[in-house]
C-alpha cells in the first residue's frame, strides 16, 4: 500500500514539473529616460596610503548622457563628462547602463587633485542612482580607484558626484 501511495505522489510531482512552473512571465520594466545634461559637483576624497594623510577637493562640472533603446529592463548609456573650475578643465568619454528604477553604472575618468603631483583616476567605475521628481532629475554616484602618485606612492581616490537637470 505504501508503494502505491509513493508512486502516485511521484507521478503527480512529475506532472506538475512538466507544466513549466506556476509563475507567469512578467514583462520587463523599461528603464527611465535619463538623457540630458546634469550640472554637478565632484567631491574627490584622497587618502595617502603610506601615512594615512587625508584631504578632499571640490570641482564643478557636468555629465551629458545619451541613452539607447532599452533591451529588457536595461538601457545603454554613452556620453561625456566635463570638469570645471576650480579644477583644471578636462573632459572624458563615458559608457554605462541604466536599469529600471534609475540605477546607473558607468565608467569614466576623474579629475586630479588641485594640489600635488597626482594624476586623476582613469577607468573609474561609478555606481549610483538617477531619481525624478516633477520633471526634475537628480544624479548621485560614487567611484573609487587607487592612483600611484610620483614621490608619494599609492593613494585611494573616492569620487562622489551629485548633480541635477
Amino acid at each position: 500500500m505504501n508503494l502505491k501511495k509513493t508512486s502516485t505522489v511521484a507521478a503527480l510531482g512529475l506532472t506538475l514539473a512538466a507544466c513549466g512552473g506556476d509563475s507567469p512571465t512578467m514583462p520587463a520594466t523599461p528603464p527611465p529616460d535619463v538623457t540630458g545634461t546634469y550640472y554637478m559637483t565632484w567631491q574627490l576624497q584622497v587618502l595617502r596610503k603610506s601615512d594615512g594623510f587625508q584631504t578632499q577637493f571640490y570641482c564643478g562640472g557636468s555629465i551629458t548622457l545619451s541613452q539607447s533603446a532599452p533591451s529588457g529592463n536595461t538601457g545603454s548609456l554613452s556620453g561625456f563628462v566635463v570638469v570645471d573650475a576650480p579644477c583644471a578643465p578636462e573632459s572624458y568619454s563615458l559608457t554605462g547602463t541604466v536599469s529600471a528604477g534609475g540605477a546607473v553604472e558607468f565608467t569614466t575618468n576623474g579629475p586630479r587633485p588641485l594640489e600635488g603631483p597626482c594624476p586623476g583616476g582613469t577607468g573609474v567605475r561609478y555606481t549610483g542612482q538617477i531619481t525624478a521628481d516633477s520633471g526634475y532629475r537628480s544624479l548621485s554616484a560614487r567611484g573609487a580607484t587607487t592612483v600611484t602618485c610620483p614621490q608619494f606612492g599609492e593613494h585611494d581616490f573616492t569620487y562622489l558626484l551629485t548633480g541635477s537637470r
